[in-house]
């Protein structure tokens, strides 16, 4: 008898139906000596410890949360940074709703994630074809998402997790004194942080109103 491979998919996103449908969906999956385990989780904090103590061979992503004040970890792209930080060996797959080029360019540079998909475009067969291509011969990309990859657009600057905490911690109403609280950089820093993120948005006034507004057209809130 031939021993099939098993393989430990955790699947992490916020509204329930969508990982039901993905989880109904990747189930027909069939591979000649391969078996499929999936997991579900609905928020980063949890799937976190969950990666520290159960082994996953591929992670599904999510990139935008519903917010908590409370939360340690803010996004998909903040938890699959540290996945890759942690564990290189875990594949991750990033499904998103987000579709504006900036902000998946930095998911990509930031990630490097073995598939990528937007939500928007995907059906269950792409969805099917993206987990036998990660498991068999990653990576995969959807239409946008290669089309992205081809072009000759490069970023001049990445946002990393330091800002996207800043642009959080603004759109909670928190005061940029207090922003040192929750960053290890000092009140200059996260001013100069700031200054960066207003030329890196194209945002002139001197408030927080507009660069905010940008941030969230733009996915990071």
């Amino acid at each position: 008898m031939i021993n099939k491979k098993i393989i430990n998919i955790l699947m992490v996103d916020d509204h329930y139906m969508i990982l039901e449908g993905y989880k109904n969906v990747l189930s027909g999956l069939e591979l000649e000596n391969v078996v499929t385990n999936f997991h579900t989780i609905d928020n980063c904090d949890d799937a976190w410890e969950m990666i520290n103590t159960s082994k996953f061979d591929i992670i599904f992503l999510d990139i935008n949360f519903t917010p908590k004040n409370d939360a340690k970890i803010l996004s998909g792209e903040d938890l699959g940074i540290k996945i890759k930080k942690s564990f290189p060996e875990v594949k991750i797959v990033v499904l998103t709703t987000l579709e504006n080029s900036f902000r998946l360019q930095n998911i990509f540079n930031n990630v490097e994630p073995d598939g990528f998909l937007l939500k928007g475009e995907t059906t269950s067969k792409n969805l099917i074809r993206c987990l036998e291509s990660v498991i068999e011969n990653p990576p995969y990309y959807g239409p946008k998402i290669s089309k992205l990859l081809r072009s000759e657009m490069k970023l001049k600057y990445t946002l990393d997790e330091v800002d996207r905490i800043i642009l959080f911690q603004l759109s909670i109403g928190t005061k940029t004194k207090d922003i040192t609280d929750h960053v290890h950089l000092s009140l200059r820093a996260v001013e100069n942080r700031k200054k960066k993120l207003k030329e890196i948005f194209d945002v002139f006034e001197s408030g927080n109103k507009e660069l905010l507004e940008r941030a969230r057209e733009c996915g990071y809130i």
